[in-house]
């Protein structure tokens, strides 16, 4: 931090140093005796002053610093209770004005209009304008690729990249992770993955492959694990531990 306070503070340096001349030009203008150099106590008042706006950068760096080093990681703002503003809210009454209340994490309420302003100065407000505000998006096809595969995608990648676009809630399918998840032991060992590493909330496909379509136990031990739901091939995947599968493989699964 202290290197960044040496940086900022020398890139203003220059513009108070010409900030400062012309204003030591303009008292010589200005005054009766124009060829007279400004006396010492001139001078003085202007190191003086060169001394104080120095401070005041540096104190302004140092709060604006503080400022954001001290918000919290998962908020938009260092408080428990604020409000989001927009002239474009969507809501399933269509789009209105007015702001979405925050508190502890959680949306409270919607208000239209102005109402919700009251003693705005007591208020901890982000006015976002024009742009819109609306509910976090659901991906339902997405490939976390954890564990095994990181690589490719891990759960603290791919869910802040999801944060940053607006989805809220992804769902997890069960190929390119390594094992594939095909049972409830491998689902656990997605959750497990998955605990204290996703940034959005997340659910998971289960997979239907040769080895589990005749297991009517093991595919409802992998559903009553938490699997939304089960995605076959019926083409090659691409990958080993995910075979495809034929008709009678699913037809099997659909009649159990």
């Amino acid at each position: 931090m202290e290197n960044l306070l040496l940086q900022l503070q020398w890139r203003l340096f220059p513009l108070l140093g010409l900030l400062l001349s012309f204003l030591f030009v303009f008292l010589s203008r200005s005054s009766p005796k124009a060829s007279q150099p400004l006396l010492p106590s001139s001078i003085s008042s202007l190191s003086s002053l060169f001394m104080k706006i120095s401070k005041s950068v540096d104190e302004a760096i140092r709060f604006s610093i503080l400022q954001v080093s001290d918000r919290s990681e998962c908020s938009l703002l260092p408080h428990s209770h604020y409000w989001i503003a927009s002239n474009r809210i969507v809501t399933t009454q269509g789009v209105v004005s007015g702001a979405v209340e925050v508190k502890e994490g959680k949306i409270a309420s919607v208000v239209k209009g102005e109402d919700w302003k009251g003693d705005s100065k007591t208020k901890q407000i982000i006015d976002y304008g024009d742009a819109v505000v609306m509910p976090g998006l659901v991906d339902v096809h997405v490939h976390l690729d954890d564990p095994g595969r990181t690589e490719w995608e891990g759960f603290p990648s791919g869910t802040k990249a999801a944060a940053a676009g607006g989805i809220t809630t992804l769902i997890d399918m069960p190929l390119n992770s390594f094992p594939s998840t095909v049972s409830s032991e491998t689902l656990r060992l997605k959750t497990e993955a998955a605990t204290d590493n996703i940034y959005v909330d997340v659910g998971f496909w289960g997979g239907l492959v040769p080895e589990n379509a005749f297991n009517a136990t093991s595919l409802e031990a992998l559903l009553s694990a938490g699997a939304l739901g089960l995605k076959s091939f019926m083409c090659p995947s691409g990958i080993n531990d995910f075979p495809m599968t034929n008709a009678s493989h699913i037809k099997v699964f659909l009649s159990s």
